[in-house]
């Protein structure tokens, strides 16, 4: 496994300012399908990982159940990019459900602060589901490579 360090600062730096990324899952039947979500990464013993609070929705069920892989794009109108390829899993544990819970309610980027919407039923609430997001390959290109012609993305992967 490559060593994630060289790529960490601009990687957390880039996912937290940039928030919102697209992530595409596959159907079935091999067809993409693309949404904007808001996950957060962190960066654990070296290795990157991320979560995302969304409705599991029967969807997005199919297409992780037949494929885990997805894919999620980060662009800013700098014309910075991180591109993080990952496998997608559902959380169930309690205890993982509330670590994501701390991190999300963090009221410092790249935290949101206000959950207040799950109510007092917490990670019991019924639209309250996590994915965990292991990334297996990520691509940074910066604005400042762009400039000067430079268009080989800086990689790290699993």
């Amino acid at each position: 496994m490559m060593d994630f360090e060289p790529l960490r600062e601009d990687f957390l730096r880039f996912t937290t300012d940039i928030v919102y990324c697209t992530v595409t899952t596959v159907d079935p039947k091999g067809r993409p399908r693309s949404r904007v979500m808001h996950p957060i990464f962190e960066v654990v013993d070296g290795v990157p990982q991320g979560w995302a609070l969304t409705d599991r929705t029967p969807l997005k069920d199919r297409h992780l159940s037949a494929n885990p892989h997805v894919a999620c794009l980060y662009w800013s109108p700098a014309q910075n990019t991180v591109a993080i390829d990952c496998t997608a899993e559902w959380v169930t544990d309690e205890s993982v459900l509330l670590e994501v819970w701390d991190i999300f309610a963090a009221p410092e980027p790249p935290g949101w602060g206000d959950l207040s919407g799950y109510g007092d039923e917490g990670i019991h609430h019924p639209r309250f589901h996590v994915l965990r997001l292991l990334p297996y390959r990520i691509q940074i290109l910066e604005s400042e490579q762009l400039a000067v012609g430079d268009f080989t993305p800086r990689r790290w992967e699993r």
